[in-house]
């Protein structure tokens, strides 16, 4: 963000419920949001930062459920994971070639060769 209308213009309706040392807050805290992603293709990370400060100045979200929402987070990863290796393998079942396989379902073929008990 490069100046305080970007900055209201992102935060939208929130914006109007902070208070000016808030606004002040969020502006070093986006400041220091840039610096820490500053690739064109961190924009995702910079917004979930940036709505976490927000978040955080408003009382909306406490560390516990920040916390909460990661391992939720985490468990959920960890499940779609899990579900592509085994759809790597029933593909390899029923056929497919363990690269080909690997590769649709977004896995690397050492997981698979792992899964399927080759490596």
């Amino acid at each position: 963000m490069t100046s305080t209308n970007d900055l209201a213009a992102w935060a939208g309706p929130a914006w109007a419920e902070l208070t000016d040392d808030q606004r002040d807050q969020l502006a070093a805290a986006a400041a220091d949001i840039a610096e820490r992603y500053p690739d064109p293709d961190d924009q995702d990370d910079r917004d979930a930062a940036l709505s976490a400060t927000v978040q955080y100045l408003l009382g909306d979200t406490t560390a516990d459920e920040a916390s909460r929402a990661l391992t939720e987070a985490r468990r959920r990863e960890r499940a779609a994971y899990v579900a592509a290796v085994q759809h790597a393998v029933m593909l390899v079942r029923a056929g497919s070639q363990k690269k080909a396989a690997a590769l649709a379902c977004g896995i690397d073929r050492m997981s698979l060769l792992k899964a399927l008990g080759e490596r």
